[in-house]
């Protein structure tokens, strides 16, 4: 990457490191926005709105990142929202 700073995914908040971690535009180029688990091919993977995708992230956490299922609530809660997929404009 061209600068330090690290690139989280505009959908799920994972940081991405390395160019494995982009997901893919329809042309096949990486997106600089959105994480491989959340965007292939030029389309998000999961097509859902906000309250399941929160549930599946709670669930992905509490299984993969060994977080008690009230920490990766909080943090789903107060993450998604924020990103560019999720943020509701006024």
């Amino acid at each position: 990457m061209e600068n330090d700073q690290i690139k989280i995914c505009q959908s799920c908040g994972m940081p991405m490191q390395s160019a494995d971690d982009f997901g893919t535009n329809a042309d096949g180029a990486k997106n600089n926005e959105y994480c491989q688990y959340c965007w292939q091919d030029g389309k998000f993977t999961a097509q859902m709105e906000l309250p399941e995708f929160t549930e599946m992230q709670v669930k992905i956490a509490t299984e993969k990142l060994g977080m008690t299922e009230e920490e990766a609530r909080v943090v789903a809660q107060t993450t998604l929202p924020e990103l560019k997929r999720w943020r509701k404009e006024l």
